[in-house]
């Protein structure tokens, strides 16, 4: 793995970056070019280097940084991030083209950095740049507004996509529609003379781009409909990942190198100043942790404690509020189903109020109010964060991360911040093969039925659920009822918010696929269960690749629960018959068993753990391994 410059957030966020999200690979071999094949003008030990990816995966995609003007470099698919990644300097303007050893070239616009990112994160979160961001140079900084054909910005990004796609199919790389990554020669790079000229930002919204880069690249092969379809999965895969916020940890603390203040993490009080101590003080810590899908729903679960503190308020706020809360407070479970209101994938903000449910009668939901996104990797909730995440020296109430949540006629208000954690790639169709993909005659195997056995520590029980790993890439439950909640491979009757199968039974949204591992034949997956529908499994987490800090001390020492990778291993079954089904199974990324947590119960019992409660009941079932069983009713399929 390449070395990275680390923000040094909270310890519960510092992933472990497993062989890039999970073992994926790329079949993309960069080439030599005539201009300098060195992806970027710093190194990333560079004080100021800021390493960015491609949304499209694009190996030889020429660029130019501002900074140093006089060398030309060009995008390499980085085989541990499964992207197409280059370097610039901290403030720079990025200066995309095409071109060769001719003086004819492709205009790919223009975009600065620090609409970007501002620092280098850890590489399975490398701020994207997408063909969004090109197109909005080429339209002179005009941004998109609404994804819409009709929308000038969206309409110059199709475009591009058109020529991208073009390209790609010319390699080979999969079907008109599809995103797959494929590499730009230099032989293909020298033909650039054959131009007509030159192609300009104005070509594109003119529409002369088709005639001028014909001789080079006939575009008309790629529709217009097609061309949308590759922008729209664009924008959604953005937004794509994981976001997980913590409770306070060490809100005064400062790094012994940086001295930058660490976040404060979700918290906030039914008071205007929460440091004050009036008799009726109550504090609210939480956590959560939740999934964008690559159609654009997020849903998960997290965790509340509320209420007033037995010790008194010491002078640091955060490690005070969060020990005596996690002592003292029985831990409230809150579920988020899927909803299009977290991130606005144009505008990277939050518009529209997110929220999240509890059982308690008294309380109403926990909800999300604002916050954006920075750096393509974390929402800050303070001030003192967001200038040093910005470097902006302006205060922004307006982005901040905010929240409310009424219970009994006590209005709580607070911050937090979330991170967003492996942002989801493009499914190689070497693995990835769905009906949509493969050409007329070639077999497919997605949609995949099966089911998810889940197995408890300490226990004999078993939990068996059906799901639906769709065309898209998208996992959704496939239950035949309430009560039986095993496979029947049903299709869709219903799509959009609520998913209904034959005789109206509803299915659930619970995960999507990260990437593919070509390698090893697999996908890597998350699954995040939040409804009570899934009864003993309600809150189960798979997939997460993470850390979450599920206890802290008057120390501030800090218990962590560690959630690991999965992927679905598919070797068997893409070498089976049309009509026939295969084995598949579930590993980590070593091989090993998959093991899922429910991180509510887990806090359930340290909290009864502490309190010497002995009916620990209502936290069992709370974590152990789980496998896969493809269903007796699916069969690979031909196209």
């Amino acid at each position: 793995m390449k070395k990275q410059i680390l923000w040094p957030f909270t310890l519960s966020t510092l992933v472990v970056a497993l062989a890039g999200c999970g073992g994926e690979s790329t079949n993309v071999n960069p080439e030599p070019n005539q201009v300098n094949s060195v992806n970027g003008s710093c190194l990333l030990k560079d004080k100021n280097c800021v390493e960015f990816a491609l949304d499209y995966p694009v190996d030889g995609i020429n660029f130019v940084c501002s900074s140093d003007p006089d060398n030309t470099y060009m995008t390499l698919m980085e085989p541990k991030t499964n992207a197409a990644t280059g370097r610039c300097s901290e403030g720079d303007k990025i200066h995309f083209l095409l071109t060769g050893s001719s003086d004819k070239q492709v205009e790919l616009g223009t975009v600065p950095l620090s609409e970007i990112g501002n620092v280098s994160t850890v590489s399975a979160s490398l701020p994207r740049l997408s063909i969004l961001d090109m197109a909005k140079g080429l339209n002179g900084g005009t941004a998109a507004t609404s994804l819409s054909p009709n929308d000038k910005t969206v309409k110059i990004a199709m475009a591009l996509a058109k020529i991208f796609q073009a390209l790609g199919l010319e390699r080979g790389a999969g079907v008109a529609g599809d995103v797959q990554p494929f590499g730009i020669l230099a032989s293909k790079k020298a033909d650039l003379s054959l131009l007509l000229a030159s192609i300009s930002a104005e070509d594109y919204a003119s529409g002369a781009y088709v005639d001028k880069i014909r001789p080079w690249i006939d575009v008309s092969q790629v529709s217009n409909e097609d061309a949308f379809k590759v922008v729209q999965t664009l924008v959604l895969m953005n937004n794509s990942a994981t976001y997980q916020a913590d409770f306070p940890i060490f809100a005064n603390a400062l790094s012994d190198k940086t001295g930058i203040g660490l976040p404060q993490g979700l918290y906030g009080c039914n008071a205007t100043d929460c440091k004050t101590s009036p008799a009726n003080l109550r504090h609210l810590i939480g956590s959560f942790i939740i999934l964008t899908d690559r159609q654009g729903y997020t849903f998960g679960s997290g965790v509340q404690w509320r209420g007033p503190l037995k010790e008194q308020l010491g002078s640091d706020l955060a490690t005070s509020v969060t020990v005596d809360l996690l002592k003292n407070i029985e831990p409230a479970k809150m579920n988020a189903l899927a909803q299009m209101s977290w991130i606005n994938p144009l505008t990277k903000s939050i518009q529209q109020p997110f929220k999240f449910n509890l059982t308690d009668p008294n309380s109403d939901d926990f909800t999300i109010t604002q916050g954006k996104l920075f750096n393509d990797y974390l929402i800050a909730g303070t001030e003192k964060f967001y200038k040093q995440l910005t470097k902006d020296p302006n205060a922004s109430p307006s982005s901040y991360g905010l929240w409310q949540q009424n219970y009994g006629t006590d209005t709580f208000k607070g911050s937090f911040d979330a991170f967003k954690i492996f942002p989801i790639g493009y499914l190689d169709n070497d693995v990835f093969k769905s009906k949509s993909n493969v050409v007329a005659g070639q077999k497919y195997i997605f949609p995949l039925y099966a089911n998810l056995i889940f197995k408890a520590k300490n226990s004999s029980d078993s939990v068996a659920l059906g799901i639906a790993i769709d065309e898209s890439g998208d996992i959704r439950t496939d239950m035949q009822s309430a009560s039986n909640k095993t496979t029947a491979c049903t299709p869709l009757l219903t799509t959009g918010a609520t998913l209904t199968t034959d005789n109206n039974q509803v299915q659930y949204r619970i995960g999507t696929l990260g990437a593919t591992d070509t390698s090893n034949k697999a996908v890597t997956f998350r699954i995040l269960l939040a409804n009570p529908i899934f009864d003993k499994i309600d809150g189960a987490v798979i997939g997460a690749n993470t850390n979450i800090v599920s206890d802290v001390n008057s120390e501030g020492k800090q218990t962590s629960t560690v959630i690991g990778g999965a992927r679905v291993n598919l070797g068997n079954l893409l070498s089976a018959n049309v009509n026939e089904s295969a084995y598949i199974s579930l590993s980590d990324f070593s091989g090993a068993g998959v093991k899922w947590t429910n991180i509510y119960k887990a806090y359930l019992s340290n909290y009864y753990e502490k309190n010497s409660i002995a009916n620990q009941a209502a936290a069992d079932f709370r974590e152990g391994e789980v496998s896969i069983d493809i269903a007796d009713c699916y069969k690979v399929l031909a196209k």
